[in-house]
């Protein structure tokens, strides 16, 4: 029988033991204790005191001193990351996030910062689940989503999905074509949901597309009726083949029916020299008539002008003027993005409370201008119409 070394034992003893440390679960200081290094004694301080504040619990205390650090050093992560534990510990998620946000935003690689800022995103798509505000979880597992690594993005996908079904559910349960055209608007690319949605809206629409049609089938009808009434006192002897189809004049008119006035007076009251009172009336019918077809068509002539004045407005009315949106979000920048979808590119940040011009929109977003010549998608949850 062989007999092991007492080396070897102690050597594997050790290294079991360093296995064994390594494994353990470390817990991550959400703080940063040391100030900066480059700021002055004074303000090193004031960053001790807002840390001892904060440890002790004393977070309204805490929360003022950092302020005060921070207006003096705005570009010092370190602070920005400590006044959001601060208000994190104070329940106040949304001026944590926001914190958290500029702390990044100064160092976007700090795990720290990234860390804190993932914890309050998933408390706050906590609460929001609990209230069945899905589309705001949503929009909050999205930015999860894009602080986290491939294994864990995996699973923040999962919730989405998860989430997507629920808000499914319900436009199934209210079953209107704005519902299923608001949804494929918001998720285009839901995983079932989309395509069945697509399926329902294309069943639908037919139903409607008769409604559609009757208003123009009446408009091609009535046009006709008004070109035929001018035309309503051809009730004349005169052969159907006589009249031309233009416009007869009252001189032509007054050349055909002179010569039967002339024998009507020669053989009926060939002694009577001053003709009886009836037939002027007999004489002077077609001319009347011709009078009346005149100025008929002078009213047609005079009538053209004043229907088209209304229309002339029209034309010359300026563009309309554009609509202001204001953004509603309490604390943190409203993002804006590439195209109406919640997976489009960001392209800018719009503040809390600004009002930026408004182009168009479609289904839950606007189109707005929040650079001179530059224009992006934002949401309509966080805004709203301003006059």
């Amino acid at each position: 029988m062989k007999k092991i070394p007492i080396f070897h034992l102690l050597t594997g003893a050790f290294l079991l033991g360093i296995w064994s440390c390594s494994s353990a679960p470390r817990t991550v200081n959400p703080y940063y204790e040391m100030p900066p290094d480059h700021v002055l004694k004074g303000e090193r301080d004031l960053f001790a005191r807002a840390l001892q504040q904060q440890k002790s619990n004393k977070m309204e205390s805490s929360i003022d001193l950092w302020k005060r650090f921070l207006a003096n050093n705005p570009r010092s992560f370190r602070g920005y990351n400590n006044l959001g534990m601060a208000h994190y510990s104070n329940d106040q998620l949304s001026e944590a996030l926001s914190a958290f946000e500029t702390g990044l935003a100064l160092e976007p690689l700090d795990p720290k910062i990234k860390e804190n800022l993932k914890r309050t995103l998933r408390f706050q798509v906590t609460l929001l689940r609990e209230n069945k505000d899905y589309d705001s979880a949503i929009e909050f597992l999205k930015r999860i989503s894009e602080l986290s690594v491939e294994p864990e993005r995996e699973k923040v996908a999962l919730e989405i999905e998860t989430l997507e079904d629920k808000i499914f559910e319900q436009v199934k349960r209210s079953n209107t074509l704005e519902d299923y055209e608001a949804f494929i608007v918001r998720y285009p690319n839901s995983p079932r949901n989309s395509d069945e949605a697509r399926r329902i809206i294309a069943s639908m629409k037919p139903q409607q597309a008769p409604v559609v049609d009757i208003p123009s089938m009446k408009e091609s009808v009535s046009p006709p009726v008004m070109e035929a009434e001018p035309f309503v006192p051809e009730s004349m002897e005169t052969p159907k083949s006589s009249m031309p189809g233009t416009v007869i004049s009252e001189d032509t008119i007054e050349i055909v029916a002179e010569p039967k006035e002339e024998k009507l007076m020669e053989e009926e009251f060939p002694e009577l020299e001053p003709p009886m009172e009836p037939e002027p009336a007999l004489i002077e019918g077609p001319k009347t008539v011709a009078k009346e077809m005149k100025k008929e068509m002078t009213e047609k002539t005079e009538v053209k002008p004043e229907m088209e004045e209304p229309s002339s407005p029209k034309k010359v009315a300026a563009a309309k003027p554009v609509k202001k949106v204001k953004i509603t979000t309490k604390t943190t920048p409203l993002r804006v993005r590439a195209d109406p979808s919640t997976k489009a590119q960001i392209v800018a940040q719009i503040p809390t409370k600004a009002i930026v011009p408004m182009f168009q929109e479609t289904g839950q977003w606007y189109q707005v201008e929040y650079q001179p010549g530059k224009k992006g998608w934002i949401s309509k949850k966080y805004s709203k119409l301003v006059n």
